[in-house]
């Protein structure tokens, strides 16, 4: 998964040139063109790293990154500056900021410093993460896991049933089909974040799949989807995929409710994960 790097920088030039050159580097980046904004942002999201100017309007680099703190105490945070306000961006550091930066941006350094921002923040949270994780993958992400156990012949036909849709960065993504009922989709490329009210719970990508607790219980869905880049789906109405398994036959049911479950459960402890991760930083 991309890490997420917050921009807050009341510069334009500033702001744009960094995220540039980090999205070159395949971070995923978020500009906030001022304190408030930033703040705002942390309201939906946990960034993996902040970018901060030092010298901004209404609240200061050095008072937001207090405010940062408190919302987020893990919070890895690098200052930027100019060379009048180095004194300042010192203080930060003394302070709990990371590192400081100054301006103008030389890309090198830029790299250096986030690289090793970004293996600080693992440092912090990796502890908490591995909790989460599971000892071993259950299928090389070469397919989708619902399809785990299948012949290449069973694998041909199942795919066979799905619909492709495509969507453009920022689309919600919906897991009914022509609003009649709801359906499994499999993404076949892009990446699709999944939120849980107004929390980011995971980010999905090829042979990821959602909507498999609609199968077992039809009707129930407790996220929605939006399109963080274009994105390809396959979408398997529920009524074809059962006339499916009743010709293929009770075993191939049987084993593809086994991935079903296991879709399930890594999902939902990916999320859990997220959530008390957020609850750990924000203490609410």
């Amino acid at each position: 998964m991309k890490r997420q790097i917050l921009i807050v920088d009341d510069e334009h030039s500033i702001r744009e040139l960094c995220k540039e050159l980090l999205e070159e580097e395949g971070y995923k980046v978020t500009l906030a063109v001022d304190g408030k904004d930033a703040l705002d942002k942390m309201d939906f999201e946990i960034f993996d790293l902040f970018l901060v100017d030092m010298a901004m309007p209404r609240i200061g680099g050095f008072e937001l990154m207090k405010m940062i703190k408190k919302k987020q105490p893990l919070a890895v945070i690098i200052i930027l500056t100019g060379f009048s306000s180095i004194e300042g961006a010192v203080k930060a550091v003394q302070a709990g900021a990371f590192q400081y930066l100054s301006k103008p941006i030389n890309a090198d350094e830029l790299f250096e410093v986030v690289k090793k921002g970004i293996q600080y923040s693992e440092d912090l949270y990796g502890p908490l993460q591995k909790a989460f994780e599971p000892n071993t993958e259950i299928v090389q992400k070469g397919e989708p896991v619902l399809l785990h156990g299948f012949s290449p012949e069973d694998k041909i036909d199942f795919m066979a049933l799905g619909r492709t849709r495509k969507y453009e960065i920022g689309e919600n993504i919906s897991l009914n089909d022509d609003g009649k009922s709801n359906s499994i989709i499999i993404i076949e490329s892009g990446e699709i974040s999944l939120w849980l009210n107004n929390t980011t719970v995971d980010y999905l990508q090829k042979w990821d799949t959602c909507g498999e607790e609609s199968f077992i219980l039809a009707g129930t869905s407790f996220t929605s989807l939006r399109a963080e880049t274009p994105v390809t789906i396959k979408q398997f109405d529920r009524k074809k995929i059962l006339d499916f398994f009743a010709y293929k036959g009770e075993k191939l049911l049987k084993r593809f409710m086994i991935n079903l479950v296991n879709c399930i459960f890594f999902k939902w402890r990916k999320a859990i994960q997220r959530i008390v991760m957020l609850k750990l930083v924000t203490g609410e």
